[in-house]
């Protein structure tokens, strides 16, 4: 097999399982009324708690006009409040609620729950697949760029 048939088949195989998490993620959060994007600002927002629409679009890689059309469907819903920036009064900081962060507390869980089959799979196997991402992520670092990790 020669090295762009190689590639192809390893950029196939990351394609096909970041289409598996998506659709077991998808599948069993609209049942709780919720998006993946939606989860993924919730999930963001108790990571780093206080940060601004701007922040928030450029961590999820998502336009400013999209991420507040997000972040005002999760403020009527509850899930999310604004507040002026004490550091800098122009600001706004978005912040979850609690209904916010027990919401992406179950949608997680849930999201746990399903995946539990890669526990299946054997820790040595576990380990060494956990290696060679890391190997093809300081593979994929260009110069003055690197591949963002979400651990």
């Amino acid at each position: 097999m020669n090295g762009q048939t190689k590639i192809k088949k390893v950029m196939h195989s990351f394609h096909e399982i970041n289409r598996g998490f998506y659709s077991v993620l998808n599948n069993e959060i609209a049942q709780l009324g919720i998006t993946v994007k939606q989860l993924l600002v919730l999930r963001t927002l108790k990571e780093e708690p206080d940060i601004s629409l701007g922040e928030l679009a450029e961590r999820l890689q998502v336009g400013c006009s999209t991420m507040s059309g997000i972040v005002d469907r999760l403020v009527k819903a509850g899930y999310l409040f604004r507040e002026r920036s004490e550091k800098d009064r122009r600001s706004l900081l978005i912040r979850l609620t609690e209904k916010g962060a027990e919401k992406q507390k179950e949608c997680d869980n849930i999201f746990i729950e399903q995946m539990s089959k890669i526990l299946d799979i054997p820790d040595k196997d576990l380990e060494q697949l956990l290696q060679l991402h890391h190997l093809l992520i300081e593979k994929m670092k260009t110069k003055g760029a690197e591949v963002k990790n979400d651990e």
